[in-house]
């Protein structure tokens, strides 16, 4: 199948498998993140405590985990780490979402903890967070990137290479590779960005198509694809004078009843040979 083909497939197993999708997430998306998942076919489980959080994922029986460290505690490490065992144990997907990674010494550590400690198989972030991942020094401010993204490949193959994961980077183009399978995508709007918690939506989107398949360089692929879509959707339907709030609302409802259709009209997806790029 095509590139588009493994996306709408993945897009009608999520809606008929209805994946179980176990957050530890930031609370400042969390209302987003979990509505999503619910909007693509999921189902939304949160937990935030470690002993909770290992038996979620073993009595429920959760399909794939999302972890997102915006909001990031020790004690959410710890549940965390807790879920992960269980999960990585039970070969259930871990999608983790590195806020900000490299800001503090504390996330970078729990970042390093958890690549070290735990079956990761997506890592999503923008390239400051890929470069952190890898231990290289970045010009992030907060949670925004200031990278510059010419070279974005060779650090995702890199990242992806190490810790055989595949890695989804967001960005102007965003970049997906598995270590030997790489593709940019050139879907997405300008005005995401100014969409507090679009990258972590994909995360959640991310989450959810990885409950319906082992081959997660198609769920990270169908995860930001849609997002990109959906942004340029919303960019159609803002009118003269409205804002970024408006432009929110029209995003949202557009990810809520976005068409196969419309993402195979729409997606924009060129492969990249992995031997081109010098790692």
């Amino acid at each position: 199948m095509s590139h588009i083909d493994q996306i709408i497939h993945l897009m009608d197993e999520a809606k008929k498998k209805n994946p179980l999708v176990d957050f530890l997430i930031n609370y400042v998306t969390a209302n987003e993140l979990t509505s999503i998942t619910s909007y693509f076919g999921g189902t939304p489980i949160m937990t935030d405590d470690p002993i909770d959080a290992a038996e979620v994922v073993e009595y429920a029986k959760v399909d794939a985990l999302v972890f997102n460290i915006g909001t990031v505690t020790n004690k959410q490490v710890n549940a965390m780490i807790e879920a992960g065992k269980k999960a990585t144990e039970l070969n259930i997907p871990i999608i983790l979402d590195p806020v900000a990674a490299g800001a503090t010494p504390f996330r970078s550590a729990s970042i390093r903890r958890m690549l070290e400690e735990l079956k990761i198989s997506v890592i999503k972030g923008n390239l400051a967070e890929v470069k952190a991942c890898l231990g290289v020094e970045t010009t992030s401010k907060g949670v925004d990137s200031n990278e510059d993204e010419s070279e974005a490949e060779k650090y995702v193959v890199a990242l992806a290479k190490k810790y055989n994961c595949v890695v989804a980077m967001t960005g102007i183009e965003d970049v997906i590779s598995d270590g030997t399978r790489v593709v940019r995508i050139k879907n997405g709007s300008k005005n995401l960005p100014k969409v507090i918690g679009t990258g972590c939506t994909i995360g959640a989107l991310v989450g959810t198509f990885s409950g319906v398949t082992k081959d997660y360089f198609y769920s990270a692929m169908t995860g930001v694809i849609i997002m990109g879509i959906a942004g340029e959707i919303a960019d159609t339907m803002v009118e003269k004078g409205e804002g970024y709030y408006t432009y929110k609302h029209h995003l949202l409802d557009t990810l809520s009843i976005l068409s196969k259709d419309a993402v195979r009209e729409r997606a924009n997806i060129v492969d990249v040979a992995v031997e081109e790029i010098a790692v």
